[in-house]
């Protein structure tokens, strides 16, 4: 029994790091989840690897495109938003609640018809050339 309940947990948490992707031109990219964290003023930074080895930090934010920003302001109301900062003519960066999933949400988004592109704001290590 103890056994089952091993190999339980061990498929539940490959299972859970698996479903951390966001969408980038129409095909599923998968993330690793790094048990890395860094704190940024009143913001969390949690860092991902991507399949090539690069690693990259997610805020509680995420990026939009909009076809048409009344459409996308009245679909935005029923998710956790704290404020919407405009980019260019239809890019909105959305700062979510702290409690919120960015993938979650940016993959949700990218499905509805309003919304052309939808994924989570990346913060990328800066490194000299």
């Amino acid at each position: 029994m103890s056994h089952f309940i091993f190999l339980c947990i061990l498929f539940l948490g490959i299972d859970l790091s698996a479903n951390v992707y966001y969408y980038s031109f129409g095909k599923k990219v998968a993330l690793k989840p790094l048990h890395e964290t860094r704190n940024i003023g009143n913001t969390t930074l949690r860092y991902y690897e991507f399949p090539t080895g690069e690693k990259v930090g997610v805020k509680q934010e995420i990026i939009i495109g909009c076809k048409d920003f009344p459409k996308c302001k009245k679909l935005l109301e029923k998710y956790p938003i704290i404020s919407t900062q405009k980019l260019s003519d239809k890019l909105y960066l959305i700062k979510l609640s702290k409690d919120s999933n960015p993938f979650e949400i940016a993959n949700e988004l990218y499905h509805k018809e309003e919304i052309f592109l939808s994924h989570p704001n990346f913060v990328r290590e800066r490194k000299l050339r």
